[in-house]
């Protein structure tokens, strides 16, 4: 789970029975308090609507509608909801089980990118929980890694049905809900959503856990156009190593024609399970070839399809021998191919080099000209006229060894003036947007420290960004923190 953080409702009793301890994670919607089940002792997570939302009946009656729903799935791969209640102000919250372990996108920030057999380990377990959601008639419409949790004994759950809808409820919005790296086409255009819209993001989630990168990246606009208007590149343009069964079972998935696509998660469970069984061991186990640098940048939307970066990171010796809830996991070390510019070949002087003959007493010096002066205006017969110095390798290491430093000085002094702390953004312009998608504005500007601000406004409606500081066109550094001031309503 993620870092818990303090927060001001740390401690309250809701309902005398769940004592709220620290913030661990917070949405568009609602923010999750670890928390302990004082009655049975036992720790839970609660799931806390944001005040603002509560005030309008209308939302506050979606979050516990959703919640029942949520909690008639019973299965070992959806997170459980255990309670529902309101607090002291009358806002709902939901008690669900507590998974003590990592995300699925933490577990990508370590590993950049996973085997066959360890993404289709993976994506199994969360089908199967999503196919559970769509036999109950359920879409959960935001499947994402975030939401795709790792106990540390290694179960795999879905959460965060927050955005779930009935089936039969689904209409077209004006709004894009979840997140835009993995919409729909038809969610993005706010067409009518079925169960075919999670194949999609599950095929999203799929394609990047076997390259380390999702198909689009860029401005959540851009993104969103991507997905609307071209198609996913072919996995293997970008992973080769990727089996070919595999590659087309993805293709199959993200379609762009829902009618394209397995009809639900359990028609993608069967698939995914057939592909499996078809591949050899060492299909499954073949580690990726262009594993992708942890924090580099990602590959834009605009950039053709089968670009890839060829920047590769590897820790000391080459191999990285962190562990994770999916077992240690070593990359392979990368090779240093030749350069492309020819070998320099040192041709002899046209002067002949004149050797020191050796004799049975010592070294005898060459016969000489007399009278004729020698170099340097010395008379001594015994100096030679060209003077043969010993090597000296500790010299010739110390020079390669400062032209190494200059030159990873000078790509360090780059990196800090370009994309790193000492590198420049634009804060966009997010005003009349939601908080979460004014997040992925920013996150596209290279702004990930972000908080959040709420203010009453008289016009603007509850729940919308009204502002930031600094603001919009404002130029700041990449570490800076921008405010999103949110309207709480009159």
């Amino acid at each position: 789970m993620q870092h818990a953080l303090p927060d001001h409702l740390t401690g309250p009793l809701l309902e005398g029975r769940y004592e709220l301890g620290p913030r661990i994670a917070r949405g568009g919607t609602a923010t999750v308090y670890r928390a302990v089940d004082t009655r049975l002792e036992r720790t839970v997570a609660v799931k806390l609507m944001h005040p603002h939302l509560a005030e309008d009946p209308a939302a506050a009656e979606r979050f516990v509608r959703e919640a029942r729903a949520a909690a008639r799935l019973s299965h070992p791969h959806v997170v459980s909801v255990l309670d529902q209640g309101h607090a002291p102000d009358g806002v709902p919250y939901l008690v669900m089980e507590h998974v003590e372990g990592s995300t699925l996108r933490e577990l990508l920030r370590r590993r950049g990118a996973l085997t066959p057999r360890e993404a289709l380990e993976v994506m199994e377990a969360a089908v199967d929980g999503l196919a559970a959601a769509h036999r109950a008639g359920l879409v959960h419409r935001d499947v994402k890694p975030e939401n795709v949790l790792i106990a540390a004994g290694g179960r795999v759950t879905v959460a965060d049905f927050g955005l779930t809808r009935a089936v039969d409820q689904h209409t077209a919005s004006g709004s894009v809900l979840g997140t835009v790296g993995y919409a729909s086409p038809e969610l993005v255009t706010g067409r009518r959503v079925d169960t075919r819209a999670d194949v999609y993001s599950a095929g999203i989630v799929l394609f990047e856990l076997l390259c380390g990168r999702r198909p689009f990246e860029g401005t959540p606009l851009a993104v969103a156009r991507a997905h609307a208007e071209g198609g996913i590149p072919d996995l293997r343009s970008l992973e080769p190593g990727v089996p070919a069964a595999l590659a087309r079972l993805v293709a199959r998935a993200t379609a762009r024609d829902p009618e394209h696509r397995p009809a639900d998660a359990g028609d993608l469970l069967g698939q995914l399970r057939a592909v499996r069984a078809q591949l050899r061991p060492e299909e499954l186990d073949r580690a990726p070839v262009h594993r992708p640098p942890r924090d580099g940048a990602p590959v834009q939307a605009q950039v053709p399809a089968g670009t890839r970066s060829k920047t590769s990171s590897t820790g000391a010796g080459g191999q990285d021998s962190r562990t994770d809830t999916l077992g240690p996991r070593t990359a392979p070390t990368r090779a240093i191919g030749r350069t492309g510019a020819a070998t320099e070949v040192l041709r002899p002087s046209a002067a002949a080099t004149e050797a020191l003959h050796r004799s049975g007493s010592g070294l005898r010096a060459p016969a000489r000209t007399p009278g004729r002066a020698h170099p340097g205006g010395s008379s001594d017969p015994w100096r030679p006229e060209v003077e043969l110095r010993p090597a000296r390798p500790l010299r010739t290491a110390a020079h390669l060894a400062l032209a190494a430093l200059a030159v990873a000085a000078a790509a360090f002094l780059g990196w800090l003036i370009g994309s790193g702390p000492g590198g420049t953004a634009s804060v966009p312009e997010v005003r009349g947007t939601g908080p979460e998608l004014a997040r992925q504005y920013l996150a596209g500007a290279g702004l990930e420290n972000v908080a959040v601000h709420e203010t009453s406004d008289p016009l603007a409606p509850a729940g919308t960004v009204i502002g930031t500081d600094p603001g919009a066109a404002a130029t700041v550094r990449p570490a800076e923190q921008v405010v999103l001031f949110v309207s709480t309503g009159p």
